[in-house]
């Protein structure tokens, strides 16, 4: 059994919980000194209300011009990613405060000129508590959206642009710092007492739960810090989450459109129940 963070093949996994045990303070020094691309989410589209007067379709052929709002969702919490990371409930409150204003969305984690989707004063970084069902996922329970409402104005960049026009299945990505970490371990006995504890705290609210229990250990991120940027980008790992769009000024003459975002989207939400969730 290989072990991404030792980087080492273990004969058995009591073997390699041990020694992720030993060397715990070290892996998680050098996590949280790492400036870390989380894993890309799927597009996976649905209907909602971020606030009054700024409705979501689930249409990702909608017409998009210069000046629209998009609203790309750039990472979910309480599902484990590929990194063996479950990012918790919290985990980007402080930071989407702090860096609101001061967060651009790029391409393909792009710090350059040309690479950029929209610039800091017309990205809104929001936290929003969603039902993993209203996100057209089909696990129970809810995650905590971090969501940017992104502007496209004639400075963005031509092939992102023309990719979310179209609809394409672009992904997501947040650049980060890690904060706050801890290991969890599904191991008894009185050496993992610790990272039992923390397992057995978390892992009913993991939604994807057979990657936990085939890893059989994982680390639990309670904070982390937005660092300049997160990004559309093609492929990832977490496939939890994507790209809503504002409600279009016209639908499709022969309603071909509005059957074929009806025949994507599986899940049908009550736009009130939902509105009322995204508001609390």
């Amino acid at each position: 059994m290989i072990c991404k963070e030792l980087n080492r093949d273990f004969a058995t996994t009591a073997d390699m919980y041990a020694a992720l045990k030993i060397h715990k303070s070290r892996i998680i020094s050098l996590k949280k000194a790492a400036i870390k691309c989380s894993d890309p989410i799927d597009l996976c589209i649905t209907t909602a209300q971020m606030r009054d007067g700024e409705t979501i379709k689930n249409d990702p052929g909608t017409t998009l011009n210069y000046g629209d709002h998009i609203y790309p969702v750039i990472n979910t919490t309480n599902y484990l990613d590929s990194h063996g990371d479950l990012h918790l409930n919290g985990i980007w409150n402080k930071s989407a405060t702090e860096q609101n204003g001061k967060t651009y969305y790029l391409i393909n984690h792009d710090l350059s000129i040309g690479k950029v989707i929209s610039y800091p004063a017309d990205v809104e970084i929001m936290v929003k508590n969603m039902a993993w069902k209203d996100l057209g996922r089909d696990y129970d329970g809810s995650t905590e959206a971090l969501i940017f409402k992104a502007k496209l104005t004639e400075d963005s960049n031509a092939d992102a642009y023309r990719a979310i026009k179209g609809g394409a299945p672009i992904q997501n990505s947040i650049r980060m710092v890690y904060v706050n970490l801890d290991l969890a371990i599904n191991q008894k006995g009185k050496e993992y007492v610790a990272e039992k504890k923390l397992w057995d705290q978390y892992y009913p609210d993991i939604a994807n739960k057979t990657d936990a229990d085939e890893a059989g250990y994982f680390w639990a991120i309670y904070e982390a810090k937005i660092y300049k940027e997160g990004s559309a980008v093609l492929f990832g790992s977490n496939d939890a989450t994507g790209i809503l769009y504002d409600e279009p000024k016209h639908g499709s003459p022969d309603g071909t459109r509005e059957r074929a975002a009806a025949d994507r989207t599986r899940v049908k939400v009550e736009l009130n129940n939902l509105l009322k969730k995204l508001k609390k």
